[in-house]
């Protein structure tokens, strides 16, 4: 699939594409908090068990754990769906270079050796503004796990 030319952009299919874009954010936030409230879930289903099981230092480490475990695959995830997103609209020539776009932006790296052709260049800060909100839901998140672990120690 190659990169679409300036010359055949329509001003409603970049309506269209940031329609779309705003979707796909709408989708991994979806994503984003099933995973979270999930995780939390379960955590809070097994830590009795786990805590009589296996005393609460050993608790707070597995919840600690299986929270970064579940968070990383998560925003892994996240950066696929943005890849595969921007490979298929043709606004990056392979799916490797959609997912290396998208992790640079979602993490607020922004290498910028990888950029959207000129008129759906808006969708960029879409893809980083998402992901700034998503690795912030995700620090409090483990934050509250810390917190949570800590305190079983004490």
């Amino acid at each position: 699939m190659s990169l679409r030319s300036n010359q055949e952009i329509t001003r409603r299919q970049l309506h269209v594409d940031f329609g779309l874009a705003l979707l796909v954010a709408g989708g991994v936030f979806f994503l984003h908090a099933t995973v979270l409230f999930g995780v939390a879930s379960q955590m809070f289903s097994a830590k009795a068990w786990l805590t009589e099981s296996y005393g609460p230092a050993i608790t707070g480490l597995a919840l600690v754990l299986v929270s970064f475990f579940f968070l990383f695959i998560t925003h892994l995830i996240e950066a696929a769906t943005w890849g595969l997103f921007l490979w298929r609209k043709g606004l990056l020539t392979t799916f490797t270079e959609g997912v290396y776009f998208a992790a640079a932006s979602i993490t607020a790296l922004g290498y910028g050796d990888v950029l959207l052709p000129t008129p759906w260049r808006i969708i960029g800060p879409v893809v980083a503004i998402s992901g700034i909100l998503m690795f912030g839901c995700s620090t409090a998140f483990l934050f509250l796990v810390m917190h949570k672990a800590w305190v079983l120690e004490l």
